[in-house]
């Protein structure tokens, strides 16, 4: 492939990327279907446009059951327990295409990578809103993923 493709190609992954995470950031708000359905659709979507591997599809019922699960709580202990759970589900739902390639530091790193921003960012929000927050949090959770698959076309 060539540079001028590759750089191409990870400009359209930036992008979907992008997209996941406002997707993400939304559904936090008002629109929890977007959150839960149309921002995994997208992100499994590209990952399988570019890889053309099947594993790509069987990642979206996971990540759309993982991204489902609640995460608030009163007490600062239960929005971490809440958190931490929510990041271990989807760092690892997001990293199903690395688990079934064997590609442990990548799946490692992610399931770090998110839990790690949910329960620090989630519980003590250094950024001016929710809505930022959770737009880097979506960030965290689609770009490992999608920049990790061995492209095919």
């Amino acid at each position: 492939m060539s540079e001028t493709k590759a750089l191409k190609n990870a400009l359209i992954k930036l992008a979907i990327v992008c997209v996941f995470a406002v997707l993400y950031s939304l559904g936090g708000y008002d629109w929890l279907w977007m959150r839960r359905f149309a921002a995994p659709g997208i992100l499994c979507a590209g990952m399988f446009y570019f890889s053309r591997n099947w594993r790509c599809l069987v990642q979206l019922p996971l990540m759309m059951f993982s991204l489902a699960i609640g995460y608030g709580g009163e007490e600062v202990w239960t929005k971490i327990f809440k958190r931490a759970l929510f990041g271990v589900a989807n760092g690892t739902s997001s990293s199903l295409t690395n688990i079934l390639t064997k590609k442990w530091i990548l799946t490692g790193t992610q399931i770090i990578l998110v839990t790690g921003t949910s329960v620090v960012f989630g519980v003590w929000n250094p950024f001016p809103s929710a809505r930022v927050e959770e737009l880097i949090i979506g960030l965290f959770i689609g770009a490992i993923p999608i920049f990790s698959i061995e492209e095919n076309n």
